[in-house]
């Protein structure tokens, strides 16, 4: 999966939950991975309540299918988790948390990283703050 003189191939993971702010309809977790440049890609439904734990698991699930390939690196822009993955030690990880982290040491060729940051998401954001503004005063 990886080609001499070039960086590891970059995986792609995100989680979506539907029905998350409604409390009247059951919540729907999904999970997928896309290997950048080379058209394969996978998606599946999980259980998850939270996105913290679904985004773990779209972590888990493109490890457990591509472990064995070589050497690649998962990208998740779900900051925390790849922060709290990271760690050494935490007090009480929960046990998807503490399952990532056993995966990790046990796939070594495997590194994680966050997704830097949007700088278009900064941009909307302000956008649509300053519109706010007036409306408040």
């Amino acid at each position: 999966m990886r080609i001499p003189g070039r960086r590891p191939v970059r995986v792609y993971v995100d989680a979506k939950i539907l029905n998350m702010h409604d409390p009247s309809l059951p919540k729907e977790a999904y999970v997928g991975y896309v290997v950048d440049g080379s058209g394969r890609k996978n998606v599946k439904r999980v259980e998850a309540q939270e996105t913290d734990d679904a985004e773990v698991l779209a972590i888990l699930f493109a490890i457990e299918e591509l472990g064995l390939l070589g050497r690649f690196t998962v990208v998740c822009d779900h900051e925390s988790v790849v922060s709290e993955a990271r760690r050494d030690r935490a007090k009480n990880p929960s046990e998807l948390l503490r399952r990532l982290r056993e995966t990790l040491r046990s796939h070594p060729k495997v590194r994680l990283e966050a997704l830097q940051s949007n700088p278009a998401h900064q941009v909307v954001t302000e956008y649509v703050n300053a519109l706010k503004a007036p409306a408040e005063s």
